[in-house]
C-alpha cells in the first residue's frame, strides 16, 4: 500500500550531471531517487542523509528519507521526520498521504483520519477512501463508510480479507438481504482466486444471510478455478451435512487430500 510519488525528470535526472557535483544536494536528492526507483533503499537513504548534511532544510530529502523509513518498518522515525516536514508544508498530499498510512499501520486511527480529511477529493486515491471507509466502518459509522468503498475503482478492497469482512459488516447494515445478494453476486468472481475471502463470503452467506445454496456456490466456484483444498473441501462437507446432503457431504470428505 506505500505510496511513493517522485517527478520523472527526477528520476532521469541524474544522468546529466558531472562528477564533480557529487557533493551538491541536488545531485545527492536526485541520485537517491534513481537509486530509490531501481529498489535501492538503503543506498537512497545514504544519499539523502547525506543531502541533510548540506541543508538540513531540503524539504523534499526529509520527506523522501522518511518515506523509506518507514517503508524498512521504522515507523517511529519515518513518521518524526515527515512530521517535520507537515509542519513547514501542510499541503504536502506525499506527506498526508504516507502519514495517513503510517497512522493506520501503527492503528492510530484517528490521526490516520485527521490526515485523509485534509486531502483533497480529487487526489484522494483508491487506497485512501479504502482506509477512510474502514475507519468510518469501526467507529459505526456505516453510511459514510459505504459511500467511500464505493468510490473504490479497482479491486483493491477483494485482496485483503479484513477490508472485505468489514465491506460485508458495512452492507449487512445499510441494505436488505435482496439488495445484498445482488451485489455479493457481482463479487463473487473478484475473490474466486482468494481462499481467504471465499471462506469470508462462505462464513457471510452460511451464518449473517442463512443462504446456504450461496454458500455453496461461492465454494464450488472457488474449487472450479483452483486446485483441491483441504480447508474448502472440509468447510464444504459439513455445509452438505448442515443441509441434509450426507451422500454430497461424504463424497466431499472423500475428496480430502491424506
Amino acid at each position: 500500500m506505500w505510496i511513493y510519488l517522485f517527478f520523472m525528470f527526477i528520476l532521469i535526472g541524474c544522468s546529466s550531471l558531472e562528477k564533480s557535483e557529487s557533493s551538491n544536494e541536488k545531485y545527492l536528492v536526485l541520485k537517491g531517487a534513481n537509486l530509490y526507483s531501481v529498489g535501492k533503499k538503503s543506498e537512497a537513504l545514504k544519499m539523502y542523509e547525506d543531502a541533510l548534511k548540506l541543508n538540513p532544510q531540503n524539504l523534499v530529502a526529509l520527506r523522501e528519507k522518511g518515506i523509506i523509513l518507514a517503508q524498512l518498518e521504522n515507523l517511529k522515525a519515518g513518521e518524526k521526520n515527515l512530521d517535520l516536514v507537515f509542519k513547514k508544508n501542510p499541503n504536502d498530499i506525499i506527506v498526508l498521504k504516507n502519514l495517513a498510512y503510517i497512522c493506520f499501520k501503527k492503528k492510530e486511527y484517528s490521526k490516520s483520519f485527521e490526515y485523509l480529511e485534509k486531502i483533497p477529493n480529487d487526489l484522494k486515491s483508491d487506497q485512501d477512501y479504502l482506509m477512510l471507509a474502514y475507519i468510518q466502518y469501526l467507529n459505526r459509522n456505516y453510511k459514510d463508510s459505504l459511500i467511500n468503498y464505493n468510490l473504490i475503482k479497482n479491486d483493491i478492497m477483494y485482496s485483503n480479507s479484513l477490508f472485505f469482512e468489514s465491506y460485508l459488516e458495512v452492507l449487512e447494515e445499510e441494505y436488505d438481504q435482496v439488495t445484498q445478494v445482488k451485489i455479493l453476486l457481482l463479487i463473487e468472481e473478484k475473490i474466486v482466486y482468494s481462499q481467504k475471502n471465499t471462506i469470508v463470503l462462505f462464513n457471510f452467506y452460511k451464518n449473517s444471510l442463512k443462504r446456504y445454496e450461496l454458500a455453496e456456490k461461492v465454494m464450488k466456484n472457488y474449487l472450479t478455478h483452483n486446485s483441491l483444498n483441504n480447508e474448502i473441501l472440509q468447510k464444504l462437507s459439513n455445509l452438505y451435512s448442515d443441509m441434509g446432503k450426507k451422500e454430497e457431504s461424504l463424497k466431499t470428505l472423500n475428496l480430502i487430500l491424506r
